[in-house]
């Protein structure tokens, strides 16, 4: 046995030993393997969890943000650490967050837990202030919120992010990977209670990457012009639903895009599949007698039609093979082409479609665009049916004429309207003009796009015209706007109900789409309403919409393809520029019409006679080009007062008064001179006229005496040389 001394001496050299390794070990641990152990328990103290990129934004091309993200704190709460849930209920329900009985209901369910959402939506920051300051349970973090500048106004066009921060409909969708960016990565510690240390709350392993921006042609204040008259009719018209679209037809470009109902983004109840599409490019249906356009336009291409050629439209009723006859609600016997147009004669624009054939037809549609995808950059569009003329019936031909047995969307309406506005030619519809990345630099930048030519210039110019008198005389006459000069169609198309196997006689889609200026145009719209309960007719369901649009919007759209804030032109601008009605009292309504348009303004003919006994505005006011002159027509003897014809050739002179003096004493040739009964004087059917001509009367000869009679007495007066006299009376010869 060892002495004690050794055994002493044994012990504790071991437990220097010891000491040396535990020291060496906890060294090593502490200080050589720091950061490995440190990382190690960090991942078994916590959570990895993504860190969602700031989404890009959506803005109008005046610089709006439709849709932008922005930080916001949410609410939360420790439920185990709530003491009065009914009271936490009742606050949360007075700051507008939500149902009390819901909110007592969710705490009461999860006691035991240690945290629950309480609200993610958007919530006042003051407000979350004085909840946190009387409820000391509550945990306000703060999170990325999206926020719509225009709500209701633009949501179906513009699209909603969830709360899973899913793109649900609209632009959001269909540019996801470019407005959400790329995600970052971040731990969150905390111990075996899931409580977060102080100072250790969060690793940040990757940083996020914002999205990048789009910029739209939609201009933020046409949109809410639109969507506010649209809502408005949709209301009072109890219609199911409805879509108005406002175009650049020059360049394409969409300037707003409305579609009702649409969601509420505070209202998450709101955000069905239907609320969320854009009827106005998704929805096929029907178009009715917004459809002639494309008959007429096929008939004139073709060198088949004339506008003042005569239609026989068989006072209303046409006999056609497989089915019932084709009726008109306004019946008509041979009239004018264009006056088929104004009175939407089903029958005459079967009769137009029949001259250019099947084949002539189809093409005309598909130039229109009509079965082809517009690629407009939104989800889910219809390319609606254009069935090829191997599968018609013996009545397809004049069926389809009317817009019925084919099927469009909105924004093809809209493109093919746009290419009659713009001398024929089909433009691709622009809605985003812009694509930015993250730093703000332009990575694509749009420019407006031509598909194809459809018609020819001249022949867009006659359709314009057309269209024109349809306000003026015909069906759309409620969708005029004063000094605007509308041009456009009416619609109102029977829905066919597949169950039933024919055309409803109750259900009934309404429309109109039209332009102005209808000579110059700058701005196009398309309103349309589904199963409106009051009228059925576009006439006088939708054309009124449309011009309480553009009345609207007139403002805002300037000349030459740019937006601008146009005030109205100057008091003597437009007085200068404004047309005198002429006398037509006692003149046959072609005469009429040729009188008023020569003065550059656009009849209107109201009553069933064959004279023009009163018109409104009367004789002698000035209405600004294109203003609207309604003549009324009726039978008998007219007294009217004598027109002045000085200056007139024989021939318009005659035409003035073929209805008071059909066989006129003349003498001379030429221009008159001198008139018998004088300017102003009362003139009933019969007066014997008489009418002096020479050679020197024209107005352009007028007009040189004038000059030259000025220039003589300059030059008498000493205010002209000898020698600047002769050189300007030669230039004006």
């Amino acid at each position: 046995m060892l002495p004690s001394r050794i055994r002493f001496g044994l012990a504790g050299g071991l437990v220097a030993a010891l000491w040396v390794v535990v020291m060496a070990r906890a060294f090593q641990l502490q200080v050589l393997d720091h950061d490995t152990w440190d990382q190690v328990a960090i991942q078994r103290q916590g959570s990895t969890r993504t860190l969602t990129a700031e989404r890009g934004s959506i803005l109008a091309s005046d610089g709006t943000k439709l849709a932008q993200t922005v930080s916001n704190r949410s609410l939360a709460v420790d439920p185990s650490l709530c003491e009065d849930p009914a009271a936490l209920a009742r606050a949360l329900d007075d700051a507008g967050l939500g149902s009390a009985r819901e909110f007592e209901r969710k705490l009461r369910e999860n006691s035991e837990r240690r945290f629950l959402w309480l609200s993610q939506a958007l919530i006042p920051e003051e407000t979350v202030d004085e909840l946190t300051a009387r409820f000391p349970e509550l945990d306000a973090r703060v999170e990325a919120k999206r926020v719509y500048r225009l709500g209701e106004a633009a949501s179906s066009l513009v699209g909603l992010i969830n709360r899973d921060d899913a793109a649900l409909g609209g632009l959001e969708s269909e540019y996801k990977s470019h407005l959400e960016g790329t995600g970052g990565l971040v731990l969150e510690v905390s111990d075996r209670f899931e409580k977060r240390y102080e100072g250790l709350e969060t690793y940040v392993l990757q940083e996020p990457e914002r999205g990048g921006d789009i910029v739209l042609a939609i201009d933020s204040k046409i949109q809410e012009i639109a969507h506010a008259h649209l809502a408005h009719a949709v209301e009072t018209q109890e219609a199911t639903s409805g879509f108005a679209i406002v175009t650049r037809p020059s360049t394409g470009e969409v300037l707003a895009m409305v579609s009702l109902p649409a969601p509420n983004p505070h209202d998450l109840d709101t955000w069905t599949e239907a609320n969320l599409k854009m009827r106005a490019v998704t929805d096929a249906f029907e178009p009715g007698s917004i459809y002639k356009v494309v008959p007429f336009a096929a008939a004139f291409e073709a060198g088949r039609l004339a506008s003042e050629e005569r239609i026989d439209c068989m006072d209303g009723v046409r006999e056609v093979p497989g089915g019932r006859p084709i009726r008109d609600d306004h019946p008509c016997g041979i009239v004018p082409a264009w006056e088929v147009m104004a009175k939407s004669s089903n029958i005459g624009a079967g009769l137009i479609a029949e001259r250019v054939g099947a084949e002539g037809f189809y093409r005309m549609e598909k130039a229109f665009g009509f079965g082809l995808n517009s690629e407009v950059e939104l989800p889910g569009e219809g390319r609606g049916r254009i069935p090829e003329p191997s599968a018609w019936s013996l009545r397809s031909l004049v069926t389809q004429a009317f817009g019925q047995e084919i099927s469009c969307t909105g924004i093809q309406l809209a493109m093919a309207y746009g290419a009659i506005a713009n001398d024929g030619l089909l433009m691709k519809p622009l809605l985003v003009q812009e694509t930015h990345a993250a730093d703000g630099s332009v990575m694509e930048r749009r420019e407006p796009e031509a598909v194809r030519r459809v018609m020819r210039p001249a022949v867009a110019a006659a359709m314009r015209t057309i269209l024109r008198g349809v306000v003026t005389e015909g069906t759309g006459n409620a969708a005029e706007v004063e000094g605007f000069g509308v041009a456009g169609k009416t619609g109102t198309a029977q829905k066919y109900v597949k169950e039933l196997g024919r055309y409803s006689k109750e259900r009934y889609v309404a429309s109109f789409v039209g332009f102005a200026p209808w000579d110059d145009p700058e701005v196009l719209c398309v309103v349309v309403l589904d199963e409106p309960r009051g009228s059925i007719y576009g006439g006088s369901v939708s054309a009124p919409v449309f011009s309480r649009i553009l009345a609207d919007v007139r403002p805002l759209v300037g000349g030459h393809g740019a937006l601008a804030s146009v005030s109205a032109p100057g008091p003597t601008d437009e007085e200068g520029a404004r047309r005198a009605v002429p006398e037509v009292l006692g003149l046959t309504a072609p005469s009429a019409r040729r009188v008023v348009q020569e003065c550059g303004l656009m009849p209107r003919f109201e009553g069933e006679g064959d004279r023009v006994i009163a018109c409104r505005p009367p004789v002698g006011a000035r209405l600004l080009p294109g203003g609207i002159v309604t003549l009324m027509m009726d039978e008998g003897t007219v007294e009217g007062t004598m027109p002045d014809l000085t200056g007139l050739s024989l021939r318009d002179a005659w035409l003035r008064i073929e209805t008071f003096s059909p066989e006129p004493q003349l003498e001379g040739e030429g221009w008159v001179v001198w008139q018998s009964p004088a300017p102003g004087e009362p003139v009933p059917v019969g007066t014997p006229c008489q009418l002096r001509l020479s050679p020197d009367g024209s107005q352009a000869w007028k007009e040189f005496r004038e000059v030259e009679e000025r220039v003589a007495g300059e030059f008498a007066s000493g205010t002209l040389s000898g020698e600047s006299a002769p050189r300007r009376r030669v230039a004006r010869r």
